[in-house]
């Protein structure tokens, strides 16, 4: 049954995407935007100006809606504080005004991620019941996130590894290293597990729709793990390219780090390059198991990972990324 929703983070990567398939499900859907942000609109979709940081802005959004979808949030922030207040504390501001607003508010499929959970043991994946060990103030963010889900409002958490897809600009660049004909390996072996954007906006449509989704926390991911030797050689495939691999020791990833934590007072976005990257990027396994998803939802990815990474060249190649 279409329901009216409120939708944070609409101009963000994934969640152009996920606009897309509440639209297509039916939904009437309301948007957060900030002022001042230019962006394309969508016919038939409320626009509200507001922001996170401030309550009261959010009064528009919130009105008369049944589900929040959140997927607004900070990656990249100068102190711990930043991220807590952002992907966190607000959130926790945010549930609470809608529920005093909006009678028939009852659910918020809020993004988290694997990183509040911390990285995996070996290649069969962390579960969802294991317990918070987060590694970055990003994840510890993300996990507090999910501490303050509070009785009177069913909470469902969709935690997400890696998101690659069309519109996306961080994947983006190892396409564009790789159609000039460089591959880059770096460090150690390091397993991961990815996720479609389109995948994504799925299971996240799925979780607005199935009553199983309230009250739980699931993983997202395409199926299988990947190092970068494997995402490299997809990419090669679907460019067309044969590409020169070139190992990069970690100590040199180390260098560049050092260098670009000592830059951060002086620029205005944190830089993607820090300790804290560094501390993920060391990690060997960043793998996740979607057996609940699957069992509690009847969710599989609609599309694999090959034909997602060919299928997101050709978006870039059309708009003239690559």
């Amino acid at each position: 049954m279409p329901k009216r929703i409120a939708l944070t983070g609409v101009t963000g990567f994934i969640g152009a995407h996920v606009l897309e398939r509440l639209l297509l499900d039916g939904h009437q859907v309301s948007c957060l935007v900030r002022a001042g942000r230019v962006f394309d609109r969508v016919p038939g979709v409320r626009y509200c100006v507001g922001e996170l940081r401030d309550p009261e802005s959010l009064r528009e959004l919130l009105t008369g809606v049944e589900t929040v979808v959140h997927l607004a949030g900070l990656t990249r922030a100068k102190t711990e504080a930043d991220y807590n207040e952002v992907n966190a504390l607000a959130v926790e501001r945010l549930v609470a005004l809608a529920r005093s607003v909006s009678p028939d508010f009852d659910h918020i499929v809020a993004m988290s991620s694997l990183a509040a959970m911390g990285p995996a043991r070996d290649e069969l994946g962390i579960c969802e019941d294991e317990p918070f060990q987060p590694i970055t103030p990003y994840g510890r963010s993300k996990a507090l996130l999910e501490s303050l889900a509070a009785p009177g409002v069913a909470w469902t958490f969709i935690r997400a590894p890696g998101v690659y897809g069309p519109r996306d600009k961080d994947f983006l660049q190892y396409f564009r290293l790789v159609n000039k004909g460089l591959r880059l390996v770096i460090g150690k072996r390091n397993v991961m597990s990815l996720v479609y954007v389109k995948n994504l906006a799925d299971a996240i449509a799925v979780c607005v729709q199935k009553p199983e989704a309230r009250g739980e926390a699931f993983f997202i991911a395409d199926e299988g793990c990947y190092d970068w030797d494997d995402i490299g050689l997809m990419i090669e495939d679907c460019l067309g390219k044969t590409a020169l691999r070139l190992r990069v020791p970690f100590w040199a990833v180390r260098v560049a780090s050092l260098f670009s934590q000592l830059a951060m007072p002086f620029v205005r976005m944190p830089p993607l390059l820090n300790k804290h990257k560094l501390a993920e990027m060391s990690q060997e396994y960043w793998v996740v198991s979607t057996d609940k998803a699957r069992k509690l939802l009847g969710y599989t990815p609609r599309m694999g990972t090959k034909d997602a990474f060919c299928d997101t060249a050709s978006w870039y190649a059309e708009q003239g990324w690559l």
